[in-house]
């Protein structure tokens, strides 16, 4: 017998509660702040509940991380599809929103602020699969016959413009669309 949708929407609006309670405090206070206890407290969900449906603390992050990726994909995607046969320009477009909501992202910026906890940072920087594999193989899978090697440049390239940025967005965009650009005249 399967679960009525009914109960799979209350798990999933309890989980977004949970997670949004969690970028609250995350935000507020950093990650080094954050306890079951309070996530418990802000979202209303009863801590043995946040307890099986997320599991640990670090766990929680994960969770945290992953709408986030979740999302960011979602826009990467959208720059994608805006510019379809022109592959300099959709890329161009994809670094852009990667960058503009890297430049916003309130968990981001707490992830990154001087003095945090490390353990979010490392799942964005450490763990691969957190945010450049799946990227990479967004991206690559939404270009089709795109080289693996240009791909893995451009998230490699607008990632590291994420996280430190040295250039304001249309210089960052201006130089991954000239490298794009390179991958495929040579």
């Amino acid at each position: 017998m399967s679960t009525p949708a009914f109960y799979d929407e209350l798990r999933a609006l309890r989980l977004e509660r949970v997670l949004d309670a969690s970028v609250a405090i995350i935000t507020e206070e950093g990650w080094d702040r954050l306890s079951m206890t309070k996530v418990a407290q802000r979202s209303g969900v009863p801590r043995q509940s946040l307890y099986k449906e997320v599991g640990t603390k670090s766990e929680l992050g994960e969770a945290v991380v992953h709408r986030e990726v979740d999302r960011f994909l979602a826009g990467v995607r959208d720059g994608l599809a805006a510019h379809p046969g022109d592959t300099v320009e959709g890329l161009g477009a994809a670094a852009r929103f990667a960058l503009e909501y890297g430049e916003t992202n309130d968990v981001l910026k707490a992830i990154l602020r001087p003095g945090h906890d490390p353990e979010l940072l490392e799942l964005l920087t450490v763990r691969p699969e957190a945010v450049l594999a799946q990227a990479t193989q967004a991206i690559g899978e939404a270009l089709g016959d795109a080289s693996e090697a240009m791909v893995d440049t451009m998230v490699r390239l607008t990632m590291s413009h994420v996280l430190q940025p040295t250039v304001g967005i249309d210089e960052a965009v201006d130089r991954i669309k000239r490298t794009i650009h390179g991958f495929i005249a040579g």
